[in-house]
């Protein structure tokens, strides 16, 4: 084996390493972190950010590595593209497991291309940096994907709508009442169950703006909420669009069955 033969290997071995190290970690943050916090998550991508960054497909080692990674991935059986870059297949084979969310994974994907491409990231360590200025991994996502809403734009969509719509009820409650100066006009969300009179008993009251210390922000959770609000209109709506546009098409179809109709009637009286 050549010199240039043994550096190559030597190369390719220490990227396999990082890259199974990552697996490792990625494995440990989704048992232990993945539901409270996302910056282990950020310093992984900050990770693979700098593999992707090292790879300039112009050397043997390049070559090696990504083969490698499109030999994992097919034996993994994981989904590729005819081809794959060089990022995805790594976000694939670092994120992919039998009950993995494709969707996510693709948003990661996103993401470090997005970082890539960014004259602001110039490190792994401006990837969480970068992330986190532009409101998380969905937020960017949601910014790329073309006439996509992100969340915080279907959430401000959803306020509107809440703010001018029907009042379906007004409820009244010892709990709200208490917060009242420090809460009204602000969205809160009344936790209750649904019992078999169809009325709803509210057990517990969700703020978005915390009226005491001894309350919790549920803002991700009223986010949620009015982004349920625009998603439930805009379904609407869509399903009315699609409905006057089957109409309408009928409606055509039948305007051309009369004109050609008429033309035949014209062509016998003239005959």
């Amino acid at each position: 084996m050549t010199q240039t033969q043994n550096i190559n290997t030597s190369i390719v071995k220490d990227f396999k390493n990082r890259v199974n190290t990552i697996c490792t970690q990625r494995n440990t943050w989704e048992q232990t972190q993945f539901k409270s916090a996302n910056d282990a998550l950020y310093a992984m991508l900050g990770e693979l950010y700098a593999l992707t960054s090292q790879f300039t497909n112009n050397t043997k080692a390049d070559e090696l590595k990504y083969d490698w990674l499109l030999s994992e991935c097919t034996k993994k059986g994981i989904t590729l593209c005819k081809k794959p870059t060089f990022a995805q297949l790594l976000v694939k084979y670092v994120f992919t497991d039998n009950d993995t969310d494709s969707r996510r994974i693709s948003s990661y994907v996103r993401v470090l291309n997005a970082a890539l491409q960014s004259s602001e990231v110039k490190s792994a360590a401006d990837v969480s940096v970068f992330i986190r200025k532009y409101g998380g991994v969905e937020e960017i996502r949601a910014s790329l994907a073309k006439g996509t809403k992100t969340p915080l734009q279907r959430a401000a969509s959803g306020r509107e709508i809440v703010l001018k719509g029907k009042t379906v009820a007004t409820v009244s409650t010892s709990e709200t009442a208490k917060h009242v100066a420090a809460a009204k006009g602000s969205v809160v969300l009344l936790v209750g169950v649904l019992n078999a009179k169809g009325t709803v008993d509210v057990k517990h009251v969700c703020y978005e703006l915390v009226p005491t210390d001894n309350h919790l922000s549920a803002k991700s959770a009223v986010n949620a909420a009015l982004s349920n609000a625009y998603a439930t209109l805009n379904k609407a709506m869509k399903k009315v669009a699609k409905k006057k546009a089957a109409e309408k098409e009928i409606d055509d179809k039948n305007k051309q069955a009369l004109s050609i109709s008429s033309d035949n009637e014209q062509v016998k009286a003239a005959a």
